[in-house]
């Protein structure tokens, strides 16, 4: 599989380059935000260090959400604009359901400050994604599973799963699970 991952929902930028076995992995420091400036310069590099020129990718997965506003967008528009330069497959994945897998029931949660939090509930199979504050959380009752950092074997896994059931995307579109402050 030749295939690109982007995470740019989260302070660190997280790249991945995947050709055959071989996996090229940028994780950004998570100081500034720069993902703007650093997402193409370092999947060029990532690119060059797999031997895997932008023309042969097939797949690129994009974490599509929730995140931070522009960094969903980043990613996203990136992701877009490789895929439809490449004709590579789209692959839309959330933060959430990569914190995931591998749990057969459990509560992602990642905090998005105020005692607030983007959750994803995984009961079997059945999947519900919602945003929640401290004390509603206490009506749920499974192991729970805190975003601290990105795990890129994670998303990796999700995203080879996604593939190898075909849950392909024409465009990636941002996931955002309630309006932003600009838009209440």
């Amino acid at each position: 599989m030749k295939a690109i991952i982007i995470d740019s929902t989260a302070t660190e930028l997280t790249l991945i380059v995947l050709n055959g076995d071989k996996q090229n992995i940028y994780v950004g420091n998570g100081g500034q935000r720069r993902h703007t400036s650093e997402i193409l310069t370092e999947l060029d590099r990532l690119l060059t260090e797999s031997g895997l020129k932008a023309k042969e990718v097939e797949y690129i997965g994009v974490v599509v959400g929730p995140g931070s506003f522009t960094g969903i967008r980043i990613g996203v528009a990136t992701a877009n604009a490789m895929a439809l330069a490449s004709g590579a497959r789209l692959v839309e994945l959330t933060e959430l359901e990569c914190m995931l897998h591998g749990y057969q029931n459990a509560l992602a949660m990642i905090d998005c400050k105020h005692d607030n939090y983007y959750c994803l509930l995984k009961d079997g199979t059945s999947m519900e994604y919602m945003a929640k504050n401290i004390s509603e959380l206490t009506e749920i009752s499974v192991e729970r599973v805190l975003y601290s950092a990105p795990i890129p074997e994670k998303l990796i896994a999700t995203f080879v799963e996604k593939v190898q059931k075909g849950e392909f995307s024409a465009v990636a579109k941002p996931y955002y699970m309630k309006k932003s402050s600009a838009e209440a």
